[in-house]
């Protein structure tokens, strides 16, 4: 059986776009585009929106996002003071939480 679902866009209410914004492009280095109250990164054809709306209730939720390498994990680590670990399975990661709490795991294999 195919999956003919494919991943697109995720779209999370944030507290603070401003906030958000710096996080992810001053601390994890991630190139977006800034429309309004939103912030929109593009990871091939997939898309992470931030707009501003608070989430009304937190939910465990974990974005993963894979590096290149692990020159530019030991990059983010150094920018958000994060320890870095070694994971199950292979690879090395950190985790970082952004300003809504939103755990993101960042790993290179």
């Amino acid at each position: 059986m195919t999956n003919a679902i494919v991943p697109a866009q995720l779209t999370l209410g944030v507290s603070d776009i401003d906030a958000t914004e710096r996080f992810y492009r001053d601390v994890l280095g991630v190139e977006m585009v800034r429309l309004g109250d939103a912030v929109r990164i593009a990871f091939g054809e997939f898309t992470l929106v931030f707009e501003h709306a608070p989430p009304t209730e937190r939910a465990k939720f974990e974005l993963g996002l894979r590096v290149p390498d692990t020159a530019a994990l030991d990059a983010i680590a150094a920018r958000a003071g994060a320890t870095i670990y070694d994971r199950d399975g292979g690879g090395r990661a950190l985790f970082v939480t952004d300003p809504d709490h939103y755990t993101i795991e960042i790993f290179a294999r």
